[in-house]
C-alpha cells in the first residue's frame, strides 16, 4: 500500500484514527502527570555475639545466623513463595511495584536453585515521597529487631549470648526515581501511530477480502452464435 492509499484508508476509517488519537494523547497525559516515586535500600546485617575467641563479630560469618536472618525475614514477610530472579540484584522498582516494601534474604542461587550465603537482610520500600520512604523503612527495621528479640527470649537464649543486628547505612538512603517526559511522549507516540496504523490497514485488508478481486462475483457473460445458416430457395 502506498502512502497516499494509507491515507485514503485513514480517511475512510476515521473513527479508528479518532479513537487511537484520544488512548495516545490519554495515555500521554498519565505520563507526564506521574511525579514519580522514592526509592530506600539499605541492609540489616546479622552479628554473631562478641567475645575474647570472637572480638569483631563484623568478621565472624556462620550458618546460623544465615538461618537466624531467614527466619525473621519469614515472621515479617509472611509465609507466602518468595519470587526467584536471576539476578538477586532487582529491585521493587524493576518489578513495577509504585507503593510497597519488602524485607528478604539475599538469594544468589538464580532461578533453578536456592543460595544464601549473606547473613543480612535486605530491606526496600518504595513509596510516593520521601518522608514516608524513610518512615516505612525505620519501621521495617524496628519489627526485625523486635522479632530478633523476641525470638532469642523464646529459644531461652542469655541476653549476654544475643545475635545483634547492624543497618547499613547507618543513615537512610533514599533515590526520587523520575522518568523523562519526553522520552515518554515520544515512546507513546510512536505507539499510538504504530498501533492506529496497524488497525487501519487490518480493518482495510478485512474489507477487501469481503469484497473480492474486481468481476469475481459478477455473472458470467453470454456467449452467442450461430449454429449454422442456410440460403431460403
Amino acid at each position: 500500500m502506498t502512502l497516499p492509499e494509507l491515507i485514503r484508508s485513514m480517511i475512510r476509517r476515521w473513527p479508528i484514527v479518532v479513537a487511537g488519537a484520544i488512548c495516545t494523547v490519554a495515555l500521554g497525559y498519565l505520563a507526564v502527570s506521574d511525579d514519580g516515586v522514592s526509592y530506600a535500600r539499605t541492609e540489616v546485617v546479622f552479628l554473631a555475639p562478641t567475645s575474647e575467641l570472637n572480638p569483631n563479630s563484623l568478621k565472624t560469618t556462620s550458618e546460623d545466623l544465615i538461618i537466624t536472618a531467614g527466619v525473621v525475614s519469614k515472621a515479617i514477610s509472611g509465609p507466602g513463595k518468595v519470587t526467584k530472579f536471576a539476578d538477586p540484584s532487582v529491585t521493587l522498582v524493576g518489578l513495577g511495584v509504585r507503593d510497597g516494601w519488602a524485607v528478604r534474604l539475599p538469594d544468589t542461587g538464580g532461578q533453578w536453585a536456592s543460595n544464601f550465603s549473606s547473613q543480612s537482610l535486605i530491606v526496600e520500600v518504595v513509596a510516593r515521597d520521601r518522608e514516608a520512604a524513610l518512615a516505612k523503612q525505620h519501621e521495617l527495621v524496628d519489627r526485625i529487631e523486635l522479632e530478633l528479640a523476641s525470638l532469642q527470649r523464646d529459644a531461652g537464649v542469655d541476653p549476654v549470648n544475643d545475635i545483634t543486628v547492624s543497618v547499613v547505612p547507618e543513615s537512610g538512603v533514599v533515590r526520587d526515581l523520575n522518568g523523562s517526559s519526553i522520552r515518554a511522549l515520544a515512546v507513546i507516540g510512536v505507539l499510538g501511530v504504530s498501533a492506529t496504523t496497524a488497525c487501519v490497514l487490518l480493518v482495510e485488508h478485512r474489507a477487501r477480502r469481503r469484497v473480492g478481486p474486481a468481476g469475481a462475483n459478477g455473472p458470467e457473460p453470454a456467449t452467442t452464435g450461430v449454429a449454422g445458416v442456410g440460403a431460403v430457395q
